[in-house]
């Protein structure tokens, strides 16, 4: 059975979902449920300032928060606590999940018959032996742990003109050996060595399931092929094999909505109860580039492609002005001097109110800098 929704009641209930629905957020940063899959932090920052826009006490690192290298091995911030749930989940039961990580250089590593789990271990058991100081860039960590791998694991990289350690095991490696990047450490990425020794849960195969039904209550509704979009480093379109088991398996508990009498979509049973009491709001925010809110089906988030083209770029994309759940516009940064110079194109007409909660939400994106900037706000066409 197909149940059919209303697109602002599904938008309102996704804002309250994800902490962004003002008085109804939670009040510190350990409560919010989106950081089970994570604040994305790229550019550098753009964690923090999605920290600060849900939660009023949220900075660059709070108590209890790590920024690591998680989902697609791009930086994330997740509660510590979570750590090991999310270790239990991402890691790869065999060559052909792993493969999901590893781009081209996967086809090799399957063709030379190695173990690759075997080999997610060694890295990460290297890197914690080998760890270079308190902390270290992403190529000193690199150097340090490269000679002490097996030469399939350190294929030669031609941009580099070395041999070193495969990116995506290196990436993959670090969640493992419990490294963290150090917060707004600039455009350099830093590492350092959590205090505890890292743990994985014992969630068996189970993990991946429990970390993609969190995607769908907090980024739903969805299409399965949105799934694999999110977890796989690789442009795929379809389910991988790998995928296929948890998804199949989570899709039994899901409920197929339609939504204004578009194509039906995925969503969880606990959305669809929840989504006539949401909180609405008309106020306007500037959320980051790759925020969580911007994940799932975007066919569904930007119905205008035209629009959703500016919106999700392969390289740079811009931050989101959401206004009511809506995408309604972009927004790009740059410092010159002590000035902070936002400026925003919008893709719909905002009331001057609106207008004006863009301005003041650009002083709060100069406050997460913590640069003591005075804010510009430039409205583009």
């Amino acid at each position: 059975m197909t149940v059919d929704l209303d697109r602002r009641t599904v938008l309102a209930h996704r804002m309250s979902a994800q902490g962004l629905a003002g008085a109804a957020s939670p009040a510190e940063p350990d409560e919010l449920d989106v950081l089970a899959i994570g604040l994305q932090d790229t550019p550098a920052g753009s964690a923090s300032l999605g920290l600060r826009q849900r939660v009023p006490t949220g900075g660059p690192a709070p108590p209890g928060l790590a920024l690591v290298l998680s989902v697609r091995g791009s930086p994330h911030l997740h509660r510590r606590a979570d750590l090991p749930a999310v270790r239990a989940a991402l890691r790869p039961r065999d060559n052909e999940a792993l493969r999901s990580w590893l781009g081209g250089y996967g086809d090799e590593l399957i063709a030379s018959g190695a173990d690759g789990p075997a080999l997610v271990d060694l890295v990460a058991a290297r890197m914690r032996d080998a760890f270079p100081g308190d902390t270290a860039t992403k190529g000193e960590l690199s150097a340090a742990v490269t000679p002490l791998l097996p030469e399939v694991a350190r294929p030669w990289c031609e941009s580099c003109g070395v041999a070193h350690v495969a990116e995506g095991l290196f990436r993959l490696g670090t969640l493992f050996a419990g490294v963290e990047l150090v917060p707004d450490d600039g455009r350099v990425m830093r590492l350092r060595l959590a205090s505890d020794e890292p743990t994985v849960a014992d969630a068996g195969e189970e993990a991946m399931t429990l970390l993609l039904r969190s995607f769908v209550r907090l980024a739903g509704p969805v299409a399965p092929a949105d799934l694999a979009a999110w977890l796989d480093t690789r442009p795929v379109k379809a389910l991988p094999v790998w995928l296929k088991p948890h998804v199949d398996e989570l899709v039994d508990e899901l409920v197929l909505v339609r939504i204004d009498g578009a194509e039906p979509l995925w969503a969880h049973p606990e959305a669809v109860a929840a989504e006539a009491g949401a909180p609405r709001s008309a106020s306007a925010r500037l959320l980051p580039p790759r925020d969580a809110y911007l994940l799932g089906n975007r066919a569904f988030l930007v119905p205008d492609r035209t629009v959703a083209r500016t919106v999700w770029r392969a390289l740079g994309s811009p931050g989101v002005v959401v206004v009511a759940g809506e995408v309604a516009g972009t927004w790009r940064q740059r410092a010159s001097g002590r000035t902070l110079r936002i400026a925003v194109t919008a893709h719909r007409t905002l009331t001057a109110r609106q207008r004006a909660d863009v301005v003041e939400q650009g002083e709060l994106v100069a406050g997460v800098r913590g640069r003591g900037e005075r804010t510009e706000v430039v409205w583009e066409e």
